[in-house]
């Protein structure tokens, strides 16, 4: 089955706008506290504490530094990450209440080396699905496949089955997988985005970020998607207006369990890609090489800053609890703090080498709190 997905959406890519005041709701009045979890080099997994402002623990991974691409994998209740390790050979499972390596996976084999792109764990946390690539090892050749979609039982220890998308449709490199929050539904979100019944594993609905949804309007040229609670993403993103011809930014939020998305466009386009949201809804904060401050209830720009971190390749804003800093990391041994409002630089944090995998907030409680038996 292959049929256009039903998204509503109330966005200039859309429609025009009708009602604003119903885009981008306040997600919490607050967040809890946190501890980061990040990968550093050669091969470890750091926490940091941000309510004490220190590193509260490490430990070490099994197969080297962590390689992925993607947003940390984990089990709804946060007690089971996944790390693609080993050059991207090998998934690693942390309980993260141990603070040890439990379990890893690889499906490489002698004369087939597989490297994996993406981990998303159904509910469960006992199978996961691989956005995966195989090279064929010849005595004189190499063979590269197409990427894959692969179903992994962890209790077996085994290859459940490889999926099959249907003709004509192909996984991108940096694709993010997703399992819904009731394990019914497997999304696959890049260029497009599908989603596969996980009973079935066929493909029952899929839309086209790139088509202009109506007459004037254009499509998403490209889009940076950040889960900021189960099956909720934003993002920014950016599009040509087919009049003035000319490239736009805007942000937009995914609702993968109401299957809608909402967006507003805020003016020429910056050098903006990455994209989170202040704990109770109302700021947020693109940034790559400019960095911007934005009201997302009246729509406007606050604070901008062009060439932000000049010559810093910037992969991840996280917002303090509170909502008053964030965290700036990208390639190096640092994580950079400043002030929500101000984007002023307070403080610098070193993390004790350099950052393999992006931090990661996490629950405090779960992370402090006592292991389950195994």
């Amino acid at each position: 089955m292959n049929a256009e997905l039903q998204f509503s959406a109330m966005s200039r890519i859309v429609q025009p706008v009708l009602a604003l005041l119903l885009l981008f709701p306040c997600l919490a009045a607050a967040a809890e506290p946190r501890v980061f979890i990040m990968g550093v080099w050669p091969n470890r997994l750091r926490l940091f504490d941000e309510q004490k402002q220190e590193f509260i623990g490490e430990f070490g991974l099994r197969h080297g530094a962590v390689t992925s691409y993607t947003v940390t994998a984990h089990t709804p209740d946060y007690r089971r990450l996944f790390f693609v390790t080993d050059r991207m050979e090998s998934v690693e499972v942390v309980d993260i209440a141990r603070r040890e390596v439990v379990d890893e996976l690889k499906i490489s084999t002698p004369g087939r080396r597989v490297r994996i792109f993406a981990v998303a764990p159904d509910p469960t946390g006992k199978l996961l699905y691989l956005h995966a690539r195989g090279v064929g090892l010849e005595t004189d050749r190499f063979t590269p496949e197409d990427f894959q979609l692969i179903l992994y039982d962890l209790e077996a220890h085994e290859v459940r089955e490889t999926l099959r998308f249907p003709e004509g449709v192909e996984l991108g490199f940096f694709d993010t997988l997703v399992v819904s929050p009731d394990g019914l539904s497997l999304f696959v979100i890049g260029s497009e985005i599908y989603e596969l019944s996980t009973a079935t594993h066929e493909l029952v609905n899929q839309i086209s970020w790139s088509k202009a949804r109506a007459s004037g309007f254009g499509g998403v040229d490209s889009a940076v998607l950040s889960q900021v609670e189960a099956g909720i993403f934003y993002g920014a993103y950016t599009t040509t207006d087919p009049v003035l011809e000319k490239e736009m930014f805007g942000i937009l939020r995914l609702d993968l369990k109401a299957k809608a998305f909402e967006s507003f466009e805020l003016g020429p386009a910056l050098a903006i890609s990455v994209f989170a949201v202040s704990p109770d809804g109302k700021l947020g904060f693109g940034g790559l090489d400019d960095m911007v401050v934005i009201d997302m209830e009246t729509k406007r720009i606050l604070e901008r800053k062009e060439a932000f971190e000049r010559g810093r390749q910037n992969n991840t804003i996280i917002v303090s609890a509170d909502g008053t800093e964030i965290y700036v990391t990208g390639v190096g041994d640092a994580m950079k703090v400043y002030g929500a409002r101000t984007l002023e630089l307070l403080r610098v944090i070193y993390v004790g080498g350099d950052l393999m995998s992006p931090p990661f907030p996490l629950p405090r409680n779960v992370v402090l709190s006592q292991p389950e038996d195994p």
